[in-house]
């Protein structure tokens, strides 16, 4: 059983009211993943050597609280199982031996030529080993309530900023740009639950559009291309906090 430990300080990266924001908490839990395959040989530049990379496909995230300024945090991650095209993950996240949030992944080994999915291949899974101890046993997949108006649209063009080592959109801008397509009353809003399904890949210059809409506490955020004719990812946030 391969468990991977990083202790960090929340020093940069807060809200107004000194909290981590979310999308640099997922930042963290993708960096700790990072620091585990590399301690096991197989950064992201060795993987690329042998022509694959690793994207996420699923996310769910449960926050009891935020990391707040100044505190030490502890980041547990370990590979739950692998099936098929799937490669399970989990994260788990400490503060002064309190455990405030965890989390199950879902990665996908990427063919860097065909930029397809590929089987995860016997030798790395063995790498990574297999404790088969997730969090959660299943990723929902959200879908558009299709009783509910669109509360807001938000349009955005993909600049520069936003691409990651993979030359696409960080999964953790993502949930950045969330709170910029909600409506100005629920720019302060905090998720303690949240399901990410990312269906296509955003690239440099791509031209979308954000679709919000609010169900109580649960919020939806549909990422698609500026004709509506592709759809890049699919987020429910349930707030922590009860909205009427």
């Amino acid at each position: 059983m391969k468990i991977f430990c990083k202790e960090y300080e929340v020093m940069n990266f807060l809200s107004s009211d000194g909290d981590l924001k979310l999308n640099h908490l997922v930042s963290y839990l993708i960096e700790t993943s990072n620091y585990q395959s590399i301690d096991l040989g197989l950064s992201n530049e060795k993987l690329l050597d042998m022509g694959y990379t690793w994207m996420i496909y699923k996310w769910k995230i449960k926050i009891n609280r935020y990391p707040r300024s100044y505190e030490k945090i502890k980041i547990k991650t370990w590979a739950s199982g692998f099936k098929n095209i799937n490669a399970f993950r989990e994260f788990e996240v400490y503060c002064q031996g309190e455990k405030i949030i965890e989390a199950s992944a879902i990665f996908l080994l990427i063919d860097v030529e065909k930029r397809k999915a590929i089987k995860i291949p016997e030798v790395l899974a063995e790498i990574y080993g297999n404790n088969g101890n997730r969090i959660f046993k299943s990723i929902e997949r959200v879908n558009e309530p299709s009783e509910l108006e669109i509360a807001n649209r938000f349009s955005y063009k993909i600049l520069r900023r936003d691409l990651d080592f993979n030359n696409h959109v960080n999964n953790s801008v993502y949930l950045e740009l969330i709170y910029e397509a909600v409506t100005d009353e629920y720019t302060h809003v905090k998720f303690k639950d949240i399901n990410v399904n990312y269906i296509n890949e955003l690239k440099l210059g791509d031209e979308i559009v954000i679709d919000f809409y609010r169900e109580e506490d649960r919020f939806y955020f549909f990422f698609k291309s500026k004709d509506q004719s592709q759809i890049y990812a699919r987020i429910c946030g349930v707030s922590e906090t009860p909205i009427s």
